[in-house]
């Protein structure tokens, strides 16, 4: 065998062959470790492996010979045959080519170690989290068909107009609360343990409501709603920042939105048609839903390294988060983020911190303004005045049926914004809700004005509903959802909790301060005036988002960070397509 694999080379070029050795063979070891080294033959040294990604390199790019070896010289392969390995060699396809079961087993180890991740962990989690958002929804609308029943009585408990609203209000009052709670929570239980805390509080609420036939009862209840959806609020958002992959970032903080009219829906179905205590019951699950799915999810990587000893668990939550991905991805991954935690472990984080530096206070600044172009585009006073926009047309609709035509379009207009944020950028949303806004909010007065004028619009009845509902889609597709996720990416881990706590605490303080006074307001200046008004605050808010908002999609949360600071000088405020 030996003289038919050299035939060709002359007779004066062959050595006298080495004396025989007992044969020893030993398989290729494909875990690792290459087995025992195996005597030389010809001179060519026989590989040995490390893992499985040289022999894939050795099968793909082919082998050397050893220091000293012959061109012509072949190693032995494991059937006793000689096969070269060196580049070029024009030895038989046969010779040449490993074994079947080799190249099956390099084959499935690169498949294993090239494997993409799933982002369907991902999404689990945030879709479970915002199950809180949906059990928010209910708390702030179930006022809307139930305060008619217990005026008139129906439930047992008669209340007067006043109780009627301060039944109404408390819930806001009580969200302007929950976020100071949770800014004291947040790092020291945690994200998950803080939402948890948060359902246990809405659950009961909802019992004391069904249980305890007392208007003093029912007040205590509606301010312990309140409490959990301000918690909501504040620490949902936080914990999609903290777990979403960059590309996804956008997206998944418009998920918090579509919960929460999926919530308001609820209400505006079941609770027309409904008992009382039929309503509190279907209320009650959905705290209890969150609860008994969110439990399962993991925390977010930045709320397990902030406590002592957190390390491998935050590993354990990444991996399981990015769907067990390339381990080389996963560590890069979890030392940015270890990176940007030890940075705030250092750093003081009272109240006092907000306002320490330029960067902290351009994001306080650009948290609260947000949520303030939110409740000046007048949502709730357009929701609040649905009904009457509707009877505008001429056509007779009931509260429920104009209630539930609203909560149908913004759960639509929700249900997009998702698909929308990963088609286009974040700032393009927010400069389409803006213009739309701002369109419908002075379209709102054009007609309020010329029915007060005496002018006849009866011709333009389709006018207030079509703006009504165009209003719906643009702000949910924007300035609805965007505030809140651009809340959880700004700041700093060690001022997250009590900077999310100060935004939602001005959100709701803003917006019941403009709920109560839109009467007054309206009665002295008149209605269409204060819709202009919205008007002109939606372009002023077009005009923050175009030159003051800085640019976060698509960058981490320590990019951020340097962008405010002033770290990144490259990096200016124009939007990039992430």
């Amino acid at each position: 065998m030996y003289v038919s694999l050299c035939r060709g080379i002359p007779e004066s070029s062959f050595r006298k062959p080495p004396k025989p050795q007992p044969q020893q063979t030993h398989r290729l070891n494909l875990i690792g470790g290459g087995g025992p080294p195996r005597r030389k033959t010809s001179g060519y040294a026989r590989p040995q492996f490390a893992g499985p990604m040289e022999l894939e390199t050795l099968m793909e790019e082919g082998a050397s010979p050893a220091p000293g070896s012959r061109e012509g010289d072949a190693p032995t392969a494991d059937d006793g045959t000689r096969a070269s390995l060196s580049n070029g060699d024009k030895a038989p396809q046969h010779h040449r080519q490993p074994q079947q079961g080799q190249l099956n087993s390099a084959a499935a180890m690169k498949s294993n170690s090239e494997r993409p991740h799933s982002s369907l962990n991902l999404y689990l989690a945030a879709c479970t989290v915002n199950m809180g958002a949906l059990a928010a929804g209910c708390a702030l609308t179930w006022s809307s068909p139930t305060l008619v029943k217990l005026e008139n009585g129906e439930t047992g408990m008669k209340i007067t107009s006043d109780e009627s609203s301060w039944v109404g209000s408390l819930v806001t009052l009580g969200a302007a609360i929950g976020p100071i709670l949770a800014g004291a929570l947040l790092d020291r239980l945690g994200r998950k343990s803080t939402i948890l805390l948060s359902m246990v509080l809405s659950a009961i609420s909802w019992i004391i409501i069904g249980v305890v036939p007392s208007l003093v009862a029912l007040y205590v209840a509606r301010v312990l709603a309140g409490i959990a959806v301000g918690v909501i609020f504040t620490a949902v958002p936080m914990y999609i920042a903290e777990i979403a992959e960059m590309r996804l970032r956008s997206s998944l903080g418009t998920l918090m939105q579509f919960f929460l009219v999926a919530g308001f829906l609820l209400e505006y179905i079941v609770g027309p048609y409904t008992s009382y205590l039929t309503l509190v019951i279907v209320s009650l699950a959905t705290p209890v839903l969150c609860l008994s799915m969110f439990v399962w999810m993991p925390d977010s990587p930045q709320s397990l390294l902030i406590r002592p000893g957190g390390e491998q668990k935050a590993m354990e939550s990444l991996r399981w988060l990015r769907g067990n991905p390339q381990e080389t991805a996963l560590i890069k991954e979890l030392e940015e983020i270890k990176k940007s935690v030890d940075e705030s472990k250092n750093q003081k984080s009272g109240f006092g911190e907000l306002f320490a530096n330029r960067g902290n206070i351009k994001a306080v600044i650009i948290s609260c303004s947000m949520v303030a172009w939110q409740q000046l585009s007048g949502i709730n006073v357009v929701l609040f005045y649905s009904e009457k926009i509707f009877l505008k047309t001429g056509v007779e609709l009931s509260a429920s049926v104009s209630t539930i035509i609203v909560g149908t379009v913004m759960l639509i207009a929700a249900s997009l914004t998702p698909t929308l944020a990963k088609m286009t950028t974040m700032r393009m949303l927010l400069y389409i809700s803006a213009i739309g806004m701002a369109i419908t909010d002075g379209t709102f007065g054009l007609f309020f004005y010329l029915q007060e004028s005496g002018r006849d619009v009866s011709s333009i009845g389709w006018l207030p509903v079509t703006s009504l509902v165009l209003f719906i889609i643009t702000y949910c597709v924007g300035f609805g959802p965007l505030p809140w996720a651009i809340m959880g990416e700004i700041f700093p881990t060690n001022l997250k909790s009590v900077a999310s706590a100060l935004t939602a605490s001005f959100c709701w303080i803003l917006g019941f301060v403009l709920t109560n006074l839109f009467s007054k307001v309206s009665d002295a200046i008149g209605i269409y005036s204060v819709f202009w008004i919205f008007a002109v605050c939606c372009i002023l808010a077009l005009l923050f988002t175009a030159f003051l908002l800085p640019q976060t999609e698509g960058k981490t949360l320590q990019e951020i960070q340097d962008i405010l600071h002033g770290r990144n000088k490259s990096t200016d405020h124009k939007m990039t397509r992430a």
